[in-house]
């Protein structure tokens, strides 16, 4: 059974798969489901029975509809939220039927519903691929070995034509039969500013990162302490706890983790795989960055890309020496 669906594509899931719509989709299934299922269980179609019948059944599907639609558009872990398994096999096999009855008569299909099933399942891949538990473990996984383009384009709100073209440029392998490998696509998605899951590469210091995630991750770190925000900027300025090194950050970057070091000496930190390592000291920017940084005009100004959290934690280490 497809579940994600291409009508549903180029935008974002929360924009797509609200509450209300995702509500309304249950309780057709549910009327849609009645009749037929008390005719095969006690050949009763008492429009009263039925009414019943599908009452009942929304009551029981609403809750974990719910709970599914929150751990699937939430860009980060929650362990608190939990469906039975049975219940989650309950709603995932009310989908499918409700898609079947739909095909038989002609009639509209639960398409959020299967939508956000087909989305959940991705998350699952994803986080089981980094090693994460997730928190809903989904069944009926793909067999595939990667993502292919329509998983790709709901995973980040991105129109279909969007992620085809990204193939043809080659900015990820793509295979016929496999799509993206799972560890390419997490790199490339990251990049992307709809992506729903960025956290899990947050959770390996392989992966691509961003500066939205080294943000988070600063927050939790030991080694430095938050100074203030430069917001005109749109930085955000750190102070290393052991020394009087900083260093201001993308904090909402989504393509790189940029960083700026001011006055710093380039070969303490040039032997650590930071990318694009550039002295900015004569940029037509440096004085504004001077300005905002509160440095004196003869200080260097360099800046780097940190690729990944395993450099950036090198990278922290070298600064509180």
């Amino acid at each position: 059974m497809a579940l994600l669906q291409e009508s549903l594509l180029g935008k974002s899931a929360t924009e797509v798969l609200t509450r209300e719509a995702l509500i309304a989709e249950l309780e057709n299934a549910g009327r849609t489901l009645a009749t037929p299922l008390l005719r095969l269980t006690d050949a009763s179609d008492e429009p009263e029975r039925i009414d019943a019948n599908a009452i009942n059944m929304l009551e029981r599907m609403r809750e974990p509809l719910m709970t599914l639609r929150s751990w699937a558009l939430v860009n980060e872990p929650d362990a608190a939220l939990t469906i039975d398994p049975a219940v989650l096999e309950d709603f995932i096999h009310l989908v499918a039927m409700a898609r079947s009855l739909a095909d038989f008569h002609v009639a509209p299909q639960p398409q959020r519903l299967m939508h956000l099933i087909g989305l959940a399942q991705v998350r699952t891949r994803l986080e089981a691929h980094v090693g994460l538990t997730p928190a809903i473990n989904m069944p009926l996984l793909a067999k595939t070995m990667g993502l292919n383009i329509v998983e790709i384009s709901a995973v980040c709100g991105l129109k279909l034509t969007t992620v085809r073209n990204a193939v043809s440029r080659r900015e990820m392998p793509y295979a016929k039969n496999e799509g993206v490998a799972l560890d390419d696509v997490l790199d490339w998605m990251v990049q992307r500013s709809g992506f729903l899951y960025s956290h899990i590469n947050a959770t390996t210091l392989e992966r691509r990162i961003n500066g939205r995630l080294v943000n988070e991750e600063l927050k939790r770190s030991k080694a430095v302490e938050f100074e203030r925000c430069i917001s005109r900027l749109r930085l955000s300025l750190w102070r290393m706890r052991d020394g009087e090194r900083r260093l201001a950050l993308n904090a909402e970057g989504v393509r790189n983790c940029v960083l700026l070091l001011p006055a710093i000496a380039p070969e303490l930190i040039a032997d650590l795989g930071l990318e694009q390592l550039e002295d900015r000291s004569d940029d037509p920017a440096a004085s504004m960055h001077r300005e905002a940084l509160g440095l004196s005009s003869g200080e260097s100004l360099w800046q780097c890309h940190v690729p990944t959290l395993g450099v950036l934690e090198t990278l922290l280490e070298r600064l509180s020496q």
